[in-house]
């Protein structure tokens, strides 16, 4: 190990490492390969993340001979390269073994108090039971660079596990998409599309909705694949719009069916007039393109009373249902909008 300042130094001293006497800037460590991946979780756990990137290590059998320990050293990775495979280890174990699953979060029209839709949300549990949130998911796979793999796992994990429950009615469901997924690899969902028709899903059931939204338009294969959605008979939806993004250009040029409203501009919109505005402001230019409003992070009664009144269409969030391993189908009656948050 090459450390990179006197902290890394400190802790490799502590774990054991000592100074190669031809060449003291480099410290050793011998370990067996059973002993190897438990030093690696060390210091990913007690190197700092400066010390990580910036120290550099190699793995050699190789005696402490400086002239071949020297040009061993010139391929050299930095020691975040591996302390990162280390962190994510549990990621390729969900993809391998393909351990995702889904909660449902209910979606309801908020003049009716119907329950019209459902959010997939991706989560994962590893074998040791500990379980993983669809922020974390995203987190490692664009940490790994593995964008692809997840996203197409989740959606095909997510379809098989629609068609379980009883399709009778048509229920609606949200599933994310990462566009940086689907415009490098287009081909993924033709793939989707005949999935759902060997399913017996329709079309009309499934709404894509894409995050990332700030930066769809930097995918020149975008549009394309949006064509490709909206041929095959599916929705689209725009996720986390909120007072920083552009509506009337993202709705001209993508058309979508429904935008989601961004939980941190809907939080408090009820409290807060410049939230207010911006709100009224995205939901009048909404309404003028004919697409439907969806507020998300719906907590407070007053947040809820206030999206309803200026014309939002449809709300989820903890104040309205909370997500769960089975999908529901029931009327919200009027006096559970007007109850407590959960």
């Amino acid at each position: 190990m090459q450390p990179s300042d006197r902290e890394t130094y400190l802790v490799l001293y502590q774990l054991g490492f000592q100074k190669i006497a031809i060449v003291p800037q480099l410290l050793y460590r011998t370990v067996s390969e059973f002993e190897l991946s438990s030093l690696f979780v060390a210091l990913c756990q007690q190197v700092s993340s400066r010390g990580q990137a910036l120290s550099r290590y190699a793995v050699t059998r190789s005696p402490l001979d400086a002239e071949h320990l020297l040009i061993e050293f010139l391929n050299a990775q930095p020691l975040s390269q591996m302390t990162m495979l280390v962190k994510h280890a549990w990621f390729f174990q969900v993809l391998a073994h393909q351990q995702l699953f889904f909660n449902y979060q209910p979606i309801f029209d908020l003049h009716s108090g119907e329950v019209v839709a459902h959010e997939c949300l991706a989560r994962a549990e590893d074998e040791q039971g500990q379980l993983f949130n669809g922020q974390q998911l995203i987190d490692a796979a664009l940490t790994m660079n593995l964008t692809r793999e997840f996203d197409t796992l989740a959606r095909s994990t997510c379809f098989s596990a629609l068609a379980q429950w009883n399709q009778s009615d048509r229920p609606t469901f949200f599933i994310n998409v990462l566009p940086n997924a689907i415009a490098h690899h287009p081909e993924s969902l033709e793939y989707n599309f005949q999935q759902v028709l060997d399913l017996g899903l329709h079309p009309e059931q499934i709404v894509f909705e894409l995050t990332e939204v700030e930066a769809l338009t930097h995918h020149p294969n975008l549009l394309k694949v949006i064509e490709q959605i909206r041929a095959g008979g599916f929705g689209l939806a725009l996720d986390d719009l909120g007072s920083n993004v552009a509506i009337d250009h993202y709705c001209t040029e993508l058309r979508p069916d429904v935008i989601k409203l961004d939980r941190r501009l809907i939080h408090g919109c009820s409290r807060y007039d410049m939230k207010q505005v911006m709100v009224k402001s995205l939901v009048q230019v909404a309404q003028e393109l004919e697409i439907t409003v969806l507020a998300e992070g719906l907590e407070a009664l007053e947040d809820i009373e206030f999206c309803r009144s200026i014309g939002v269409d449809l709300g989820q969030g903890f104040g309205l249902g909370m997500p769960d391993r089975t999908p529901i189908g029931a009327i919200l009656e009027e006096s559970a909008l007007c109850a407590s948050p959960v």
